[in-house]
């Protein structure tokens, strides 16, 4: 936790050294479901699985313009993402809930190009550093009436919080209006084991209002 808000304070005080009127404040929300995709070695065989989670963002970017098409914008969101799991068998049903939230603090290089004098079309690209703050799996039967709580980062986990992800899409702004999209995917192992590789991805869209 401590490395993003280091991240966050440099991209701040970056920020604070340039010429503040040029920089542009937007608030962001939008839909971001995730895809984890693991790979499990043994005796020289490869057992491939995925869970795909829905997932939706929020947070604030400060763009900050280099040349008259080319900007800088860091940026700090939260994701919530989330799978609900119902298994039922006669009159005993089980529920399996995974949640889980990360804080992003992307740094995205953009190019854009006017039409007109009231819109906007640019790309973006660029990396985006990722801390998984928490995750559970929250499993309930109704015959019983027992539940149980797994922390997917807890001491003796197998799953890294940390994770480096690249970032493109393309953007369109109309006066303080802007939808943007595109491509997320991460770059580390997300698990401590030698034999499993773990890494996320998935598509976004949001919106944007510029302030």
């Amino acid at each position: 936790m401590k490395k993003v808000f280091s991240i966050l304070a440099v991209a701040v005080a970056m920020m604070a050294f340039g010429n503040v009127q040029a920089q542009n404040l937007s608030v962001n929300i939008g839909y971001a479901p995730q895809s984890t995709k693991s790979t499990t070695t043994l005796m020289g065989n490869n057992t491939n699985t995925t869970m795909d989670m829905t997932g939706f963002f929020a947070g604030v970017t400060y763009n900050s313009p280099i040349t008259r098409n080319f900007g800088v914008a860091f940026g700090l969101q939260a994701r919530y993402n989330y799978k609900t799991i119902t298994n039922t068998l006669l009159s005993a049903t089980q529920t399996v809930k995974h949640t889980q939230i990360l804080l992003d603090v992307p740094v995205l290089l953009n190019f854009g190009i006017q039409l007109g004098n009231d819109a906007r079309v640019s790309v973006f690209a660029g990396p985006a550093l990722t801390f998984a703050v928490k995750g559970n799996t929250h499993t309930s039967e109704n015959v019983l009436n027992t539940s149980d709580d797994l922390n997917w980062y807890g001491e003796n986990s197998n799953n890294q919080q940390l994770d480096l992800m690249g970032a493109a899409g393309v953007a369109f702004q109309f006066r303080t209006i802007r939808l943007f999209g595109g491509y997320r995917m991460g770059f580390l192992d997300l698990d401590k084991r030698n034999n499993v590789k773990t890494t996320n991805s998935g598509m976004f869209v949001g919106l944007s209002y510029a302030l």
